[in-house]
């Protein structure tokens, strides 16, 4: 096998097709080291040695985070990781900025502006890469923008249950993003 593929490999978790190409890889090669079983193909774009990175419940995001820079962890992925819904994840879902094109079946893409992009984002890095996901709090009141009700009812639910939970970050991220949620807060908390 290639020998810069593989110093690039053990130092990450995969190479996309775009750093392959930079350091002199083509897709051929590519191709041939997935028919000998060389490497894996784990999405389009995205080859890997070894699999076990795509279990860890924040590495998966990399692939999304690498090859679209602005992508932001959002949505049902964000609250599957903060293990605040049972909601299926069918895509990985990613916000970006408005004016960012972006068309693959692969996401569920929410574009946004302002605060609505750039509040909560937390960076988790892995090496020389990282992943952008939202903080619980932002995960939260979005979920009531962007889910339906009964997701984000769940979602708001499983937070308030929280040892770590910041109600005031929660309230001041509704009202900063124009989705209040203290009446709700409170309703939910006179419950328990």
């Amino acid at each position: 096998m290639n020998d810069s593929l593989m110093r690039f490999l053990k130092e990450n978790d995969f190479i996309t097709l775009n750093e392959a190409r930079r350091l002199g890889i083509n897709p051929m090669t590519l191709s041939r080291l997935v028919a000998n079983e060389d490497i894996f193909r784990t999405d389009r774009g995205v080859y890997t040695h070894d699999l076990a990175w795509l279990t860890d419940p924040l590495k998966k995001y990399l692939p999304a985070c690498t090859q679209i820079p602005e992508a932001v962890i959002c949505g049902v992925s964000a609250l599957s990781y903060y293990d605040l819904t049972d909601e299926e994840e069918r895509k990985t879902w990613i916000a970006i900025p408005v004016q960012k094109k972006l068309k693959d079946p692969r996401y569920r893409v929410i574009r946004t502006r302002g605060l609505g992009y750039s509040l909560g984002i937390e960076i988790h890095k892995f090496g020389k890469r990282s992943v952008r996901i939202y903080d619980r709090e932002k995960a939260v009141v979005d979920a009531f923008k962007y889910l339906t009700e009964e997701t984000a009812l769940k979602a708001l639910k499983g937070y308030l249950k929280l040892k770590t939970k910041d109600i005031h970050k929660l309230s001041d991220y509704g009202r900063k993003l124009r989705k209040p949620l203290d009446d709700l807060v409170r309703a939910l908390m006179a419950e328990e």
